[in-house]
């Protein structure tokens, strides 16, 4: 599943000890039951969507599951600091006045405060749940480049990534997202990792990219999901699909575009993961698989090529630019998924969200065609068509 089922059972019951002890209206038996009933719903719907069983009432069940799964994990990031806090507090007071409040004050309060976070929880879950649900938008975005050949100038680029077709992602998604594409069209179509994280979804997945219409195709990466959900099967996918002629996958490697005499050079390169499909590696170890990521992909770019450079993981921009991309394309941060303001709640990466500059060299970070939670406040999911313009 796009979220493991274990995790987020675990989640559920961190939820319900929180609430616990914040709200006690939920110490009722009707109440527990209640809660226990819908978990049990909400899970089982998930397994039966996960396995692509969608139709009407898996579109309720997506949608209920979705509320929940948010809903259950802002309880636990904001009401397990809540519950900590608040005891704490509790307790320093007793210590101090050893003059505790009446029981029915305290019973009172108890409620109305311990109330404030599952109305919180379910308000965001609902809101960030509909905004994960919701269509994606077209974002268009100009980047004039120093120096391009004129017969760039008007090239357009649509970029798509970090899908997650899976348990609240379905092929049907993707079927719009290249219809949006087709229907834009847009000189070549380019998929910036995160395709699916379900091996099981990878035909109908790929029956929908091939429909792809643009004159030069689509070109494909490599994410950090895909080396987790059946790489191999993946990769068998993609070879098919090249030996179709519209679909090719990239990694660690470049290819060759002609528009309108000019040489447009793309290069791809792989996610920096270890060997066994680890995340947690030190900064410079990731720097060392991005070099060796660099030496082998941008091997074949030769003097004059206007080089644009597709890769996931957006801190790859610097060694892109230093390698004479003109324009890197990425994803992987979904852009938080949760802004206001326009700034990023949860901003773990240099670059997130938009466009960066270093030197002549441009970087797009895209917000993501998809989600892995369905969350999104702030951050729609996006379908960004990219124009470039001679400078």
């Amino acid at each position: 599943m796009s979220i493991a089922l274990l995790p987020s059972l675990a989640a559920t019951l961190l939820a319900f000890g929180v609430l616990y002890g914040l709200w006690p209206a939920i110490r009722q038996r009707k109440a527990m039951l209640a809660y226990w009933a819908t978990a049990i719903v909400v899970h089982a719907g998930w397994m039966i969507v996960g396995r692509g069983r969608v139709g009407t009432i898996g579109a309720g069940l997506k949608i209920l599951a979705a509320v929940w799964v948010v809903t259950v994990v802002l309880t636990v990031l904001i009401g397990a600091p809540t519950l900590l806090i608040r005891t704490i507090v509790q307790r320093t007071r007793r210590a101090l006045t050893r003059k505790p409040a009446t029981e029915v004050d305290q019973q009172r309060r108890s409620f109305l405060k311990g109330a404030t976070v599952p109305t919180v929880a379910i308000a965001s879950g609902v809101a960030g749940a509909i905004g994960g649900l919701s269509q994606f938008v077209i974002k268009r975005e100009e980047v004039v480049i120093r120096g391009l050949p004129q017969a760039f100038d008007g090239l357009r680029i649509g970029q798509i990534t970090d899908l997650h077709v899976g348990a609240f992602i379905d092929p049907i998604h993707v079927r719009h997202v290249i219809d949006a594409l087709n229907e834009e069209e847009v000189d070549l179509q380019v998929m910036t990792g995160d395709l699916l994280d379900h091996a099981s979804l990878i035909e109908p997945v790929f029956s929908q990219l091939e429909r792809c219409t643009a004159p030069l195709g689509m070109l494909a990466i490599l994410g950090n999901h895909e080396k987790r959900r059946g790489l191999e099967a993946i990769f068998a996918a993609y070879r098919q699909a090249e030996s179709r002629g519209v679909v090719r996958l990239l990694v660690d490697q470049s290819t060759l575009l002609l528009h309108k005499g000019a040489r447009l050079r793309v290069v791809g390169v792989d996610y920096p993961m270890s060997p066994g499909g680890n995340h947690a590696v030190s900064r410079a170890r990731r720097d060392a698989f991005m070099k060796t990521s660099a030496d082998r992909a941008f091997v074949n770019v030769m003097p004059g090529e206007t080089v644009l450079c597709l890769s996931h993981h957006p801190d790859f921009f610097p060694v892109a630019a230093e390698r004479g991309a003109h324009l890197t394309l990425a994803g992987h941060t979904h852009g938080g998924q949760v802004a206001f303001f326009g700034t990023p709640l949860f901003s773990f990466f240099h670059y997130i969200l938009g466009r960066y500059k270093l030197g002549d060299a441009h970087l797009y970070v895209s917000g993501g065609t998809g989600h892995w939670l369905p969350l999104r406040i702030g951050v729609p999911a996006e379908v960004t068509i990219l124009t470039l313009r001679a400078g």
